[in-house]
């Protein structure tokens, strides 16, 4: 039972979901509401960035998978992380560089910035040692989170709350389900907090 609920947490904060989750929190912000988005523009932004963020990584995977490059989808050997990493950077800066182009989600394009950063430096980290990618993902949107209310005038008080409290929740189910230590998990959530609230304070 408890690693069927491990499972289910990690698949429900996948990183590959965390663009999404994040954009989905800013849009029902005070912050954007003052831009008037109707209902149905909402949708599309979502739709784009969970399609571009979420489904093409995810896909990608699967086609690595199927091919050999990599034996599983959890990825738990260092090695067979490189590729998929090195992909998703790539995706998430085509994200970014395309909504940067719209002109109208400055907020969330620096998130977007911030999640290609910090997925080459997991890269980078990769090289030498494992990191929770999991942890990474959490503590940047925490970080973010906090980054924003100091930033703008917006109570997001509780999102952050509620993301520390899923952080500590993803960070057990790592350590439960993965062959993750402790220092990788607690690394990840620092490494990704502090370069997101970096980021959105500076």
């Amino acid at each position: 039972m408890e690693q069927k609920f491990a499972n289910l947490i990690s698949v429900l904060f996948h990183p590959v979901l965390i663009p999404t989750y994040m954009l989905v929190v800013l849009l029902n912000s005070g912050y954007f509401y003052t831009f008037g988005f109707s209902g149905e523009v909402k949708l599309y932004l979502i739709a784009f960035v969970f399609i571009m963020t979420c489904l093409i990584p995810a896909s990608l995977m699967f086609v690595l998978k199927k091919t050999g490059i990599i034996k599983t989808i959890r990825m738990n050997d260092r090695q067979e992380r490189m590729i998929p990493i090195a992909i998703t950077s790539v995706i998430y800066y085509i994200t970014y560089y395309a909504l940067s182009k719209t002109g109208i989600l400055s907020v969330y394009n620096l998130f977007l910035l911030g999640i290609t950063v910090l997925s080459l430096f997991s890269l980078l980290i990769n090289f030498s040692t494992k990191i929770s990618l999991h942890m990474i993902a959490m503590g940047g949107i925490t970080g973010a989170l906090l980054g924003f209310m100091l930033n703008f005038p917006v109570d997001a008080a509780v999102s952050v709350y509620l993301f520390f409290l899923l952080s500590g929740l993803v960070g057990y189910a790592r350590l439960t389900v993965s062959n993750h230590t402790l220092r990788q998990v607690y690394n990840g959530f620092m490494l990704g907090f502090v370069v997101m609230l970096a980021l959105f304070v500076i």
